[in-house]
């Protein structure tokens, strides 16, 4: 979806970072592919030789029942920021009897992220989501909201919310948008409650409607097995500032066909423990970002295998480790944010997702916060608005 496809690069705006204490906005508005409110204006009318604008703004109503909330309620706004992750690297380890895959990968928090906002809702039977960009479900498909859902059946609360998901992380990429947001909403959920909820009791809930939620309630690094819901907190093995570019085709791998392709006996056999030490003791290289699901997802996307080979031919060392992340089809350069100038020459590749990014880590008892810095992106085909 090409509103959701984003190119970053030096010519840039900035982001200002929220934490998850009570937002100052005066008013939450939601606004994208659903609306709920709509604002009409009239055009400019002459008075005493003066231009007026004349507004008629039905979002008054909703600011209204907003401070009706806030008189009663201790946090009525919250403004979070929704990281997304890579896999430095992915081992698949063994075929479990349920059909799910046993992995062993270290997953690390990058800068790259959505912004959600939540606002009480005085309803007490639905919640209400709206996104800016199209082709993301606003029902009961969406993981926020069973995120929400599964945190009123956990604690008994009866909280519901008007949620605006401000979408940068592309959607099959690999990179855990989705299940970052499920467990940014669990967060918010809990933060509206009073904390009623331990983080370990939200990380151990959460494995109930996706495995990869449970990551994002680590510090930000960690070693996770089973089926990715098995998350030990590890000191991250990273610089927090080694940069990375993050290319991402239109084309999105399907995680079901790439396992449906994927084969045990032909898997790297290096122990993944083994892996986690070297890049604790030397950093990352392209000998140990294996991704056991490349070969699988170059298959279903044999694009995907030419974009990465010519981004490895193109850099002349300008990256430590060029890989994909997750079961695709981002394809990750670490050491440096800019990608090869092909990116730019080549109309193949004029819709693809581009990105910066640094790794990052959350303070024990906050939720991530947006670095200062982060870049906006924008497509290839919007370069030209960007630089201007």
């Amino acid at each position: 979806m090409a509103s959701a496809h984003f190119h970053c690069n030096n010519h840039v705006f900035h982001y200002s970072s929220n934490s998850f204490s009570k937002s100052n906005l005066p008013s939450f508005r939601p606004s994208g592919s659903v609306s709920f409110y709509q604002k009409q204006r009239t055009s400019f009318v002459k008075a005493s030789k003066k231009q007026l604008e004349i507004v008629y703004d039905p979002e008054e109503r909703l600011n209204k029942w907003a401070d009706e909330v806030d008189k009663n309620a201790p946090l009525s706004r919250l403004t979070l920021f929704s990281p997304c992750k890579i896999n430095i690297f992915l081992r698949i380890t063994d075929k479990r009897e349920d059909g799910y895959h046993d992995l062993a990968s270290l997953f690390h928090v990058i800068s790259l992220g959505d912004t959600i906002k939540f606002s009480l809702s005085p309803s007490k039977s639905k919640d209400r989501l709206s996104t800016n960009v199209s082709g993301v479900p606003l029902d009961e498909r969406n993981l926020i909201i069973k995120a929400l859902d599964l945190y009123r059946k956990k604690t008994g609360t009866d909280n519901f919310f008007w949620i605006h998901l401000d979408k940068r992380v592309p959607t099959g990429a690999g990179l855990g948008g989705g299940s970052s947001n499920a467990a940014t909403a669990l967060w918010a959920a809990n933060q509206f409650s009073g904390g009623l909820a331990t983080e370990k009791e939200l990380l151990e809930w959460s494995s109930e409607i996706g495995s990869d939620i449970s990551f994002f309630f680590s510090r930000g690094a960690a070693y996770c097995t089973g089926r990715g819901e098995i998350v030990q907190d590890i000191p991250t093995p990273v610089p927090l500032d080694l940069p990375m570019v993050l290319i991402k085709p239109q084309e999105a791998c399907s995680t079901a066909e790439v396992y449906k392709r994927f084969r045990l006996d032909k898997t790297s056999q290096i122990d993944p423990l083994t892996l986690l030490e070297k890049i604790s003791r030397n950093g990352i290289s392209q000998d140990v970002c294996i991704n056991d699901l490349e070969p699988p997802a170059f298959e279903v996307l044999p694009s995907l295998k030419r974009l990465k080979q010519r981004i490895i031919a193109a850099s002349r060392g300008q990256y430590d480790a060029v890989f994909m992340s997750g079961s695709g089809s981002t394809i990750v350069g670490i050491g440096s944010p800019d990608p090869p100038q092909f990116i730019y020459d080549d109309d193949d590749y004029k819709d693809v997702f581009v990105s910066e990014a640094n790794f990052l880590t959350r303070e024990a008892n906050q939720w991530y916060k947006e670095p200062a810095s982060t870049a906006t992106c924008s497509s290839q085909s919007d370069r030209s608005q960007s630089i201007e």
